[in-house]
């Protein structure tokens, strides 16, 4: 039996990834859907903004609706995993597998970008009001802001390629689920009870055997 972290069955635990990201999703579905509606409090929009900055890294999305696009994708295909792993079928986890795939792409080449140009992400991060901590960044000399930098992007690498693993682990793990299965199907239909075709026609040998009979009484005309 494979495992994953915390020594949990490889789908077990990526059930509870899915779950896990299903509850952020849909706090990311909330926070756009309430921005998109309401307007009255700045407030708590500018609060909302750094909490979907902090989590999700999607403040670059100015249009709140195509964030609230993006999360409700990523929700459903969530909620794929999740029914794939549970009902051990792999193919319902090939869409967040690539969705994973795709945001480890994504933040490799953020993380080349963001060391490549230390200088300005310094001031970038200053100048961002969305970002709570601009002080501690102004505080930093540039040689602890490159380590940060670097052991944050390579931390946050190592944990999402891990977590693909994982994803395509657990794949693997159903197909042969399903391999052995459809196995076992087909030997019991080769070994079990013999069906309907295989009672038509007898093998050679009891073929052989009823053939001989006794002749027939010899032909007298009357």
């Amino acid at each position: 039996m494979k495992t994953c972290c915390c020594c949990m069955d490889v789908r077990i635990g990526t059930i509870v990834l899915g779950f896990c990201h299903l509850y952020c999703y849909a706090l990311l579905l909330y926070i756009s859907g309430f921005e998109i509606c309401t307007y009255e409090s700045y407030a708590s929009i500018n609060f909302l903004q750094t909490i979907r900055f902090l989590i999700f890294n999607l403040s670059f999305v100015a249009d709140n609706s195509v964030a609230l696009a993006i999360a409700f994708c990523s929700f459903v295909i969530t909620a794929l995993l999740i029914y794939g792993s549970i009902t051990r079928q792999p193919s319902y986890l090939l869409p967040f597998f690539c969705l994973q795939v795709f945001d480890f792409c994504v933040n490799l080449l953020g993380a080349v970008g963001a060391i490549s140009y230390i200088p300005q992400l310094k001031l970038m991060l200053k100048n961002n009001p969305n970002f709570p901590y601009r002080g501690d960044v102004d505080r930093l000399d540039m040689h602890s802001l490159m380590f940060t930098v670097v052991m944050v992007c390579l931390i946050v690498l190592l944990v999402k390629a891990y977590l693909i693993a994982c994803v395509w682990s657990c794949y693997k793990t159903l197909v042969n689920y399903r391999i052995n299965q459809a196995t076992q199907i087909f030997t019991y239909d080769v070994n079990g009870e013999p069906n309907e075709d295989h009672a038509l026609l007898p093998n050679y040998e009891d073929a052989i055997k009823d053939s001989a009979k006794d002749t027939p009484p010899p032909y007298t005309a009357n």
